[in-house]
């Protein structure tokens, strides 16, 4: 995007096992568009944002860090005893959680034999037993000589008394400056013992992969002329520095989705929407996040493999059902599944003739009828219809004794009753009627669903942005350089204004520095302050915004309570509020944002209705709404104005996506050349 807010699409496939390559094949395409060479882009640009998933594959791959950590003697099964009974079916699908025999707890990312005790003490603000440096040398030795690269310590009460996890760091440094360290009061200095551990032991095994890729990220893009200023995505929503992202890697998981998250917010904000759904298909994934009066969530219980850990990260949920996902049939029932396993880019789905044999989601759309093969991706690419067609009769239609087409016309309506479901999950049974909210379709495959899993809640618009299949980079666009800095406390009613200004005093005062020391100018600095609270004798929190300005008045600190109490309710259902249990304050945290210049998008003059002009053409398509296949519409994106309205049912064929448009649907390009489609209720049925 420049100065004038002109977007320039740039996009290819994901290359393995060096992502970076990918990254600049999107630089040079977007480069031919703006007839720049790749060098000339470069030097010309101040500000080069980038979320990535390196920190993701090196976890999903096993490929991170040998590491060790060093824990308090006595509690060095931590990591190993997780939560307990709950830890052996956390974050597995229900159908695996049923399996209870078969459900065991994620295999650790270090063995036993790399796990440390160290004789020391602390208890809440106060050193009870001191640490003995020779015996820390001793142990930091043995780890070094069993071959580790990267160190974790995590040590009881640090969140609190950080004073020992420091001298480990010291004593680190100094004797091998070579080994990457973390330590959990700098990563995660928060109450929960196994979180918090296993926080810290993953970012210990993210950090020297995430070193040598950002490092590397850096020293080409220089080579290409790049000069400016390089910022990368963390999951809490906001920028950070190549250098916090290299020591707090564990912030970079999910970076990427948040930045489509944020992407869907800063479309919709263009069209004063303040409720939105964000549902983003692409490849292997499906993701969605809920924008509630403007305002996105954060995780409860963020986890990434199966894996607890606590890092600021915006509330996003997914399923793996996306464009690559494989369909196949349970053995000895013949049911339908969707995924979770994926074709990836490489093969990819079987349409894309590199190879693929195993019939995918996209294969699927294909037999649907949605693809043009001579307009696929812009005519950039090739597909390969008859090997879809072959791959799916022999692993899909033939087996369950169906003809091609009525198979692949049940196996989309059970993705898109999969993806409602989820949407159900993230929004009716946390309280929030989904008919009030309009809902963004971002990523390359969404396009040719939204329209009809957003039927299915009776959502009453979709809103497909120009940029969907690169919203993630928009989102980058949209958001600013940011720091979320916390204190756990343990404050109960009587609350005093006094006592927690002083906390948000000390808070304010280290976001303020930080942002300073990066160039930022004093006033021009943010702060957004928030509370955790819960009832008395509960376990589980809801962080609660803060919204009067300036030092707190007892009225102010009131209004709090009172939100969280509605919160509370909004959350888990009227009268579910424990008010006899009395409220706890427990963890305080200041968001300090400085920020950045955001080009606003081009408007384009909007015009009379008059999509003929971009008609392609029509041929066979399968529509639930029409009861069967008709002739829908082909549309050439490029060549629809602002303005254009569809009524026909068809396809919007765009160089990125392909957007589906359902009978009674309408369909229209508005200003920005979004396009936005009125969806019909109940026609899907």
């Amino acid at each position: 995007m420049d100065d004038s807010g002109a977007v320039t699409i740039g996009k290819d496939l994901t290359t393995y096992p060096d992502l970076s390559e990918g990254i600049f094949d999107s630089l040079r395409d977007a480069t031919e568009d703006l007839d720049l060479g790749l060098s000339e882009l470069l030097a010309n640009t101040d500000l080069f944002l980038h979320a990535t998933s390196v920190g993701e594959n090196a976890l999903f791959e096993r490929e991170g860090a040998e590491t060790g950590l060093l824990a308090t003697a006595g509690f060095e099964e931590t990591l190993h005893a997780t939560r307990g009974g709950y830890g052996r079916w956390s974050g597995l699908p229900f159908e695996q959680v049923k399996d209870i025999i078969n459900t065991d707890k994620p295999e650790p990312l270090l063995p036993r034999t790399r796990i440390k005790g160290v004789s020391e003490r602390a208890y809440r603000d106060r050193i009870v037993e001191n640490i003995d440096d020779e015996e820390v040398l001793k142990s930091i030795d043995a780890l070094v000589e069993d071959g580790v690269e990267s160190v974790a310590a995590c040590l009881l009460w640090s969140f609190s008394s950080p004073e020992h996890e420091r001298r480990i760091k010291e004593l680190l440094s100094e004797r091998y400056p070579e080994l990457y360290v973390t330590i959990s009061s700098d990563v995660s200095p928060t109450m929960g013992e196994y979180e918090r551990t296993s926080t810290t032991v993953l970012n210990a095994y993210l950090g020297p992969t995430a070193e040598e890729y950002l490092t590397n990220l850096r020293s080409t893009l220089s080579e290409y002329g790049f000069d400016g200023l390089l910022l990368l995505m963390f999951s809490h929503g906001g920028l950070v520095s190549r250098e916090d992202a290299i020591e707090r890697p564990v912030g970079l998981i999910e970076s990427g989705p948040v930045g489509g998250l944020l992407g869907s917010q800063f479309v919709a904000n263009r069209r004063g929407i303040d409720n939105v759904i964000s549902t983003d298909m692409g490849g292997t994934t499906f993701k969605v996040g809920v924008i509630d009066d403007n305002r996105i969530e954060y995780a409860d219980e963020p986890m990434v493999g199966r894996h607890h850990y606590q890092f600021p990260k915006r509330d996003i949920h997914s399923i793996a059902v996306a464009g690559g996902s494989i369909i196949s049939l349970e053995e000895g029932t013949n049911v339908p599944q969707v995924g979770p396993e994926s074709a990836g880019s490489d093969p990819g789905p079987a349409c894309y003739g590199r190879g693929g044999d195993r019939p995918t989601v996209t294969d699927v759309d294909l037999i649907q009828g949605y693809f043009s093969p001579e307009y696929f991706l812009g005519g950039d690419k090739t597909m390969d219809p008859d090997h879809a067609y072959e791959v799916f009769d022999e692993r899909v239609a033939d087996p369950l004794g169906k003809p091609t087409e009525e198979a692949a016309a049940d196996i989309y309506k059970l993705i898109n009753s999969i993806i409602a479901d989820l949407l159900r999950e993230t929004t009716v049974e946390k309280g929030i009627d989904p008919r009030k909210f309009s809902l963004v379709a971002i990523g390359g495959a969404a396009g040719m669903h939204a329209a009809s899993y957003a039927r299915e809640l009776d959502i009453p618009e979709v809103l497909v942005p120009y940029t969907a299949s690169v919203n993630s980079a928009l989102g980058l666009l949209s958001t600013d350089v940011t720091h979320e800095h916390l204190d756990v406390q343990g404050i109960k009613p009587p609350f005093d204004a006094d006592q927690v200004n002083g906390v948000f005093d000390d808070l304010s005062a280290t976001a303020r520095e930080k942002l300073i020391d990066e160039g930022f100018d004093a006033e021009e600095v943010v702060l957004d302050r928030s509370i955790s609270m819960h009832y008395q004798r509960q376990v589980h929190e809801l962080l609660t915004p803060v919204k009067a300005e300036g030092r707190l008045t007892d009225e102010d600190v009131a209004a709090t309570v009172d939100r969280f109490e509605d919160l509370y309710e909004q959350r888990y259902g009227q009268g579910s509020a424990y008010k006899e249990g009395g409220i706890e304050m427990t963890e305080f945290r200041v968001r300090g944002v400085g920020p950045l210049s955001t080009p606003e998008l081009n408007e384009h003059p909007v015009s009379e209705s008059n999509p003929e002009r971009a008609r392609l053409g029509t041929k066979e398509m399968h529509f639930e709404a029409a009861g069967g296949r008709i002739d829908g519409v082909l549309y050439d994106f490029e060549e629809l104005t602002p303005g254009d309205e569809i009524t026909e049912p068809g396809v919007i064929l765009t160089p990125v996506t392909t957007i589906v448009v359902n009978p009674g649907d309408v369909a229209q390009m508005d200003r920005y050349k979004n396009i936005r489609i009125s969806v019909q209720e109940g026609t899907n049925e």
